[in-house]
């Protein structure tokens, strides 16, 4: 019963899909029409003016360590139009275009950059909050983001009743805030915050325009044969970017399995109070895993136990559980814990 429920749901949800090209309401955008829409959206001229209150917002988002702000700049942030017309540009071959939007993408990364540095300075800002540093080791999550939010961004243009998934695009991809990241990065003199930051901002570029540009492609616009040299450009560049985030997805992924068989340890010899893990960090080499972990422990806790051989217990279900060596580093810090009872006679009398 249920998987004949099941399949007849499926089957309408893809009688639907199918519909989506043919829906009379529908009335598909002429090639130039469509062109002469987005090159009036990208002169338009209130885009330095939103780019600017946008990067604004968001750097100081970043700064205060605020998400909320750093999502409203998304909404307001207008980088996402030059970009769609480069994708569109491409497959069509309008050559007026792609100059317009160029231009503008490129005035809008150094104005954004700029901005950033100038409101970093002002506030005296030298210190990197979570919300800078999480924008800083982009990851091959990124890039799917940046895929579905240029898929959906194509389909929005072509499509006015999904006109109004602009929004929830601009927000699902970040393309202001690691560019004001880069700013910041200038501004306190650290330049692996720059380098990374723009490495997301380049991974969301390449993945929007490839993607964009296929969902243009897939709605009849332009021509497969005259978009196969921009496509390979395209798919190239996405290949080189995805080797660097391989390696932090990797990471990444390394790194959650350790958190997660070391707090399993953990509950495993019922230390609550007594033992508590603050941090792990771990460094992937050539031959081996480094992981460092800070340890709180109580006095009577630590005269318990014998160090080395649990850390040695610890060492060998980490390496075999990654197939390769891993080398533990514990800090301990040392701690009382102090209980106080509440006595009867301390109880304040309402009465």
């Amino acid at each position: 019963m249920f998987w004949s429920k099941l399949s007849s749901f499926l089957q309408q949800e893809w009688t639907l899909f199918n519909q989506l090209r043919t829906e009379i309401e529908e009335e598909q955008i002429s090639e130039d029409q469509l062109s002469q829409i987005l090159i009036n959206q990208v002169l338009a001229h209130n885009f330095s003016i939103l780019l600017i209150l946008a990067t604004t917002i968001s750097t100081c988002g970043l700064i205060s360590n605020s998400a909320a702000t750093i999502i409203g700049a998304m909404i307001i942030a207008p980088l996402m139009i030059p970009i769609i017309g480069i994708a569109y540009a491409l497959v069509t071959f309008n050559i007026r275009l792609i100059n317009y939007s160029l231009i503008r993408l490129t005035f809008g990364i150094f104005l954004t950059i700029g901005i950033a540095f100038l409101t970093t300075e002002i506030i005296g800002y030298k210190l990197s909050g979570a919300e800078i540093l999480a924008r800083t080791e982009p990851t091959l999550l990124d890039l799917g983001v940046a895929i579905a939010a240029g898929t959906a961004g194509g389909f929005a243009k072509v499509r006015r009743s999904v006109s109004d998934a602009i929004p929830g695009v601009a927000i699902s991809v970040a393309l202001v805030p690691p560019l004001c990241v880069v700013g910041i990065g200038f501004a306190v003199s650290d330049f692996s915050l720059s380098i990374g930051s723009f490495m997301l901002f380049l991974t969301n570029l390449v993945g929007i325009i490839l993607t964009a540009a296929i969902v243009f492609l897939f709605e009849s616009y332009g021509s497969w044969k005259k978009a196969t040299a921009s496509l390979f450009v395209l798919i190239a560049s996405l290949i080189m970017i995805t080797l660097p985030l391989n390696f932090s997805f990797r990471e990444m992924i390394i790194e959650n399995q350790i958190r997660h068989q070391l707090a399993k340890r953990h509950r495993q010899h019922n230390d609550k109070e007594e033992t508590i893990i603050t941090k792990v960090d771990v460094q992937l080499q050539e031959e081996k895993i480094v992981v460092v972990a800070d340890v709180i422990i109580t006095p009577d806790r630590l005269d318990e136990i014998d160090p080395k051989e649990n850390l040695k217990l610890t060492q060998k279900t980490l390496s075999e559980m990654m197939g390769q060596p891993v080398e533990l580093r514990v800090r301990v810090f040392p701690i009382e814990i102090l209980n106080f009872e509440a006595d009867s006679s301390d109880i304040p009398n309402n009465n």
